[in-house]
């Protein structure tokens, strides 16, 4: 006997083929580093995305086709929220908030407030689009005017903030840290109200129900927690198993759900009442870094490590459409036995080997050895690295790495990261030179 679930997701695949009129490409794909944050408009026709690319870009749902690029943070974009009307608020790695004019033409920045000293992480609306709120590494949260981008009021937290939102009635704002700690404050004058140590090792992410009535987090501690706003309690805690850690949750529209990827690649949706699992879908592609539903709740937005975006109908489980092709660029360091082809998959994530092929994160790698840094043409460099006279050379590339981008670079976006193992950075190099065809660096 064929399973049920095997039949709902043919009968599911014949429904789409003849909505979309054939084999239609239903990923939406176009950004060149991870997606960080989803967002689903009012009306359920726009969707936003924001990237480690420093971009934003808006799709159209009905047939996943992009509409535009939203270009303006000198960093990765780490949140973003509809506003009402034809608006929309981004907050990036920069530190900035940028106000978005979407309309039917090109989407515009509006305005740009240099909110955080450091990483702006998260952004909320409140229920009459009037005020903004957002959490930074700097361990405040600010209050805005959205209508003017006036400063209205900042709030000490006194721990580097990963996520922000209003609560009851809007009169609440709540922060979530990297401690793991809750803390609640009264809007009107900014008075802490309650400190709740909601995860052990630190939080990760939260979501707000729409209806303000309850709030869901995750924690390194593995957790899953929704908790009731009037009065604050905690309602569940879900534990997928002890290994496997949460990175991104959202509410349903109707508020009587959660979705949360995982870092296995596994989405689960739960019933906020009690926890229980309503529906499980596996995302091939790895870690799952950001999540969102659709307007009416019955497809999930899922991102993971492709850079796509993928839509899923969750009664049945099934993706819909299939990905026509993948991203079509070589990939010898996957297959290689050389000692350095493991050491740049992580350069991988964020660079494309070529200038012809679909571009990421940071700038290409064709003819990297002789390159001055900071000059591939049409490429958005921080100041640091535009102003700089270094010239890539199999030993400037060890030495960035030996070092670490933030010292060679002082101020740039790059990650941070080092590699203090010597023969792991000859090993890098080496393998770097051959793949891109370069054993020497040419004369000038």
């Amino acid at each position: 006997m064929t399973p049920l679930s095997t039949v709902k997701r043919a009968l599911f695949g014949f429904f789409l083929l003849g909505l979309h009129g054939g084999a239609a490409e239903a990923d939406m794909v176009g950004h060149g580093g991870l997606v960080r944050d989803i967002a689903v408009s009012a009306d359920g026709t726009t969707v936003l995305s924001a990237s480690f690319d420093y971009t934003l870009r808006r799709w159209r749902f009905d047939d996943q086709t992009a509409l535009d690029v939203l270009s303006g943070h000198a960093g990765p974009v780490n949140a973003v929220a509809f506003l009402s009307g034809s608006g929309a608020v981004s907050a990036g790695g920069d530190g900035r908030l940028i106000v978005w004019r979407l309309g039917t033409g090109e989407a515009k920045p509006a305005r740009i407030l240099d909110a955080h000293r450091g990483q702006a992480a998260a952004i909320a609306v409140s229920g009459d689009g009037a005020t903004l709120l957002s959490g930074g590494w700097d361990g405040t949260l600010a209050l805005w005017d959205a209508n003017t981008g006036a400063e209205r009021r900042r709030i000490a937290v006194g721990a580097p903030v990963i996520a922000a939102a209003f609560g009851v009635g809007d009169a609440q704002v709540i922060s979530g840290t990297r401690d793991g700690e809750l803390k609640i404050y009264r809007r009107r004058d900014g008075i802490l109200t309650a400190t709740i140590p909601a995860h052990d090792l630190g939080l990760t992410a939260m979501a707000v129900s729409p209806d303000k009535s309850q709030l869901a987090t995750i924690g390194l501690d593995n957790m899953v927690r929704v908790w009731t706003l009037d009065p604050f309690a905690e309602r569940f805690a879900f534990l997928a198993d002890p290994v496997t850690k949460p990175l991104s949750l959202a509410f349903s529209p109707d508020d009587t759900s959660v979705v949360v990827g995982f870092l296995n690649g596994d989405v689960r949706q739960l019933d906020t009442g009690r926890g229980r699992t309503l529906a499980h879908i596996r995302e091939e592609a790895g870690p799952v870094w950001a999540v969102a539903l659709s307007a009416d709740g019955r497809f999930l937005l899922s991102a993971s490590s492709d850079e796509r975006i993928k839509v899923w109908h969750l009664e049945s489980g099934a993706r819909i459409g299939e990905t026509i092709a993948d991203d079509p660029r070589p990939t010898p360091w996957l297959t290689s036995d050389h000692p350095g082809a493991v050491v740049y998959r992580k350069c991988a994530v964020c660079h494309a080997t070529t200038a012809k092929e679909r571009q990421r994160s940071g700038p290409h790698f064709t003819d990297l050895f002789g390159r001055r840094a900071g000059s591939v043409a049409g490429y958005a460099y921080t100041p640091a690295l535009a102003n700089s006279k270094i010239v890539w050379t199999p030993e400037t590339i060890a030495d960035l790495f030996r070092r670490g981008p933030d010292t060679v670079f002082p101020g740039t976006k790059m990650p941070v990261q080092t590699i203090p193992d010597e023969a792991a950075l000859a090993a890098l190099v080496d393998f770097m030179a051959g793949m891109l065809g370069q054993t020497t660096v040419p004369a000038e």
